[in-house]
């Protein structure tokens, strides 16, 4: 209005000075005091041309025009023979625009969103222009909760009449919810309806959730949330009739209400399915949850849709539409459901493509999918096809697309576009864990030898608790049905004394050889089953030391028995079940594996043991971002002639990373008659976690625990005398794991207290970098 006034005032006082003469015809137009501005430009703004008469009363238009440009600070008219001169000031140019503070919003956003507002370097400065500017993007930063966000825009004078522009931007903190209120809520207490929602008020654990922090876009969700909750239990009329959001004098926090209007419970009258049918109908109705004089429920009325289109689609008609059409009788408070189907044509695959694949030779890709060319299309083979594609160590990512077949309406192309891992890998380990110490390893290890899909791998690991030199070769598809053959070749030497506060007084050397089948079994969608077969000679020689000082009454009374050099044949079967989503930081799904190891003697002077092993890992999603961990673990060893033949350096240890954190390393169980751990032929322990987000990096992954588990022997350990001991109850520990991806590999740390310790030696603060978790 400021402006507007002030060019009025300007016009009134030129005006009467400036054309106090008669009109006339304009024969030249001169322009004065243009500096960035070409003459022919302004003029093209001028809505009188050369040869036009220009009588006194156009001159305010002339002014009008020229200052509706936003180029000049002022304009002024005269006028010499017939040539029409034109002074103006122009205003200054940006010649430099610069974003500081922001975060939340970034740079690039904001100037492009000014830019589309003729704000950017080399354009006119207008200072109207930036407070509205200012203004936007405090509102962008309320609509995100940050309502003690400041914007400041000055600008600094610069050579040839530009300005330097510079936005300055505090952004604040997220305003929290302090306050959340239902009105209007009759069949569900408001602590009901608060837990639907995803956000809360803040509380003991929100400054690790975040769910206090306010913003008006999830507040819209979580108002469709409250929606749906209501729908889902029969209230098929409700109404969300206002929320608001009341921000305290500070402008910390919120309080927020929701007003709702239930209205009544409405139930399913009866549904009827109508269209064409390319199944039987009864089969399609298999596939719809809802009953006759069921509650309204809009979620399994969705369900009932994506089951039946699921179900054609598997059967080839990818393009089939469900369309509902509720019939809803307010009287009597009753819907009546129609799911009209057209199925469309069903639809084959013409061809099966993969892209990117660089190293990868497509024959290895191909083997994966489970979809047949010139077959019909299913829906379920293609996720499937693709979950199989992702699981290859040397596949990052994948991504499926489905294109009809140009000039048909029958056929599609299917393409997998992969992005490949670095196959080959040459590493040098340098690691440090608690249990062994310095850890120095090499190895060179190839997922995919000359793109066909066989691994091959050299490990060699050096420490003071175990040296370890290794060689195997992995042909997952040895057979084309699927039938995986490993071949192995080690050599290890463990000396348990290296074990800060264990003097064993001995040390195994044992050479391996093995061939291991998988074999898979039993398809199933979303998991991976297999029976493995395999065998291993294995040739065990146990050094003692000379003076035996340290040798306990267990290890003396074995050897004088069985002697200390053994050869046996491991012959193993097993089984694993994989569902998981990835391998690395799984989300959902599980993964277990049971083993027998039947050990079979190959000299006289050889043991017949064996063991039965069984490992679990469940991931259960809760939320978005919350994931419920559950591990079990167990083994069970003996002799086949009695415990007395079950070798100890067989037995099970507990206590650590991997086992009951909280614990010393290894410490758990019976102890022989040096009062030092002894491990036992029972292992049983079990883990509930729960896994939370950190909002610092995707490679870190933060939870909560609570260990449980011991060591058990089935020998009288206390008969052997001396210090020895028996296990006693189970122990418990509870605690924080952070597990850390790196460059140089992961790293586990856990910091844990036991709350049932018994005798057991604490530490609470464990670690190790280099090991796989």
């Amino acid at each position: 209005m400021k402006k507007i006034l002030s060019l009025l005032i300007l016009l009134f006082l030129t005006l009467p000075v400036t054309w106090a003469q008669p009109t006339f015809v304009v024969k030249n137009i001169e322009f004065q005091g243009l500096q960035h501005l070409s003459p022919a430009t302004v003029e093209s703004y001028l809505p009188i041309k050369r040869g036009q008469t220009l009588p006194p009363a156009k001159t305010a238009a002339v002014l009008r025009a020229l200052y509706q440009t936003g180029f000049f600070e002022s304009i002024s008219l005269s006028k010499e023979g017939n040539t029409l001169i034109i002074r103006v000031v122009e205003r200054p140019t940006i010649g430099q625009l610069k974003v500081t503070g922001n975060s939340v919003i970034p740079t690039d956003k904001l100037t492009t969103a000014m830019k589309s507002m003729d704000i950017a370097e080399g354009h006119v400065y207008n200072p109207a222009l930036l407070e509205r500017i200012k203004q936007s993007l405090l509102n962008q930063y309320y609509q995100l909760g940050r309502y003690n966000a400041r914007v400041e825009v000055s600008a600094t004078p610069m050579s040839r009449n530009r300005v330097s522009v510079r936005v300055t931007i505090s952004e604040g903190l997220v305003a929290k919810i302090r306050r959340i209120s239902i009105i209007g809520n009759k069949a569900f207490d408001e602590k009901t309806l608060v837990k639907q929602l995803d956000i809360t008020p803040s509380g003991l654990f929100t400054f690790i959730t975040q769910t206090d922090r306010y913003s008006e876009e999830k507040l819209e969700a979580n108002l469709d949330k409250l929606r749906s909750y209501y729908m889902d239990h029969g209230y098929l009329r409700v109404e969300i009739k206002s929320s608001q959001a009341q921000i305290t004098p500070d402008r910390k926090a919120v309080y927020i209400t929701i007003v709702v209007n239930e209205g009544e419970v409405y139930t399913v009258k009866n549904y009827e399915l109508i269209g064409k049918f390319v199944v039987p109908k009864t089969t399609l109705e298999k596939q719809i949850s809802i009953k006759p004089g069921d509650t309204f429920s809009r979620q399994k009325i969705i369900d009932s849709q994506k089951n039946v289109t699921k179900f054609l689609g598997d059967k080839g008609y990818l393009f089939a539409t469900i369309s509902i059409r509720p019939q809803i009788n307010d009287k009597t408070r009753e819907v009546m459901l129609v799911f009209d189907v057209t199925p469309g044509k069903r639809v084959y695959v013409r061809h099966v493509t993969f892209s990117d694949n660089n190293r990868t030779n497509d024959v290895v890709l191909r083997r994966e999918i489970m979809q047949w060319e010139s077959a019909p299309i299913s829906t379920s083979k293609l996720e499937d096809s693709k979950h199989r594609l992702s699981l290859l160590p040397y596949i990052k990512e994948v991504d499926m697309s489905v294109k009809p077949v140009a000039d048909t309406d029958d056929q599609v192309d299917v393409n997998y576009r992969v992005k490949e891992d670095s196959s080959a890998q040459a590493t040098f380990k340098i690691g440090y864990s608690q249990v062994q110490h310095m850890i120095l390893g090499a190895g060179f290890n190839q997922k995919n030898v000359f793109g066909t899909g066989n691994t091959f791998g050299i490990n060699l690991s050096r420490s003071k608790y175990e040296q370890f030199y290794g060689v195997d070769f992995t042909n997952p598809y040895y057979t084309a049905d699927g039938i995986s053959r490993s071949f192995s070749f080690s050599v290890s030497r463990v000396d348990p004394s290296a074990i800060d506060n264990v003097n064993s007084g001995y040390v195994t050397n044992e050479y391996d050889l093995g061939v291991l089948y998988g074999i898979p079994i039993g398809q199933e969608t979303g998991a991976y089953n297999r029976v493995m077969v395999g065998a291993t000679y294995q040739d065990t020689m146990i050094t003692l030391n000379k003076s035996r000082q340290y040798i306990s009454n267990q290890i003396n009374s074995f050897i004088n028995e069985n002697g200390r050099h053994f050869q046996e044949l491991d012959i193993r079967l097993g089984y694993s079940r994989d569902s998981r989503d990835k391998a690395i930081f799984p989300t959902r799904g599980a993964i277990q594996t049971i083993f027998l190891d039947t050990f079979a003697p190959l000299t006289s002077s050889s043991l017949a043991f064996y063991t039965f092993n069984y490992h679990g890992k469940w991931y259960r999603p809760l939320s978005d971002d919350f994931i419920l961990l559950n591990r079990a673990d167990f083994g069970y060893g003996n002799g086949f002639s009695g415990v007395n033949k079950f070798p100890f350096f067989r037995n099970y240890y507990a206590g650590g990373i991997g086992t009951v954190r909280g614990f010393e390393d290894y410490t758990m169980g019976p102890q022989d008659s040096n009062g030092q751990a002894f491990g036992g032929n029972i292992l049983v322990d079990a883990s509930l976690g729960l896994i939370f987000p950190n909002y610092l990096s995707d490679n870190l992954r933060t939870s909560l625990f609570v260990d449980a588990g011991n060591v058990y022997s089935s020998q009288d350990n206390r008969s052997f005398g001396g210090d020895s001991t028996n296990s006693g109850p189970i122990r418990f520990s509870v605690g924080l794991e952070a597990d850390i991806l790196t460059p140089f590999g992961p790293i586990e740390l856990s910091l844990a207290k036991p709350i049932r310790r018994g005798d057991d030696k604490e530490r609470p603060f464990q670690f190790a970098i280099g090991a796989n978790f």
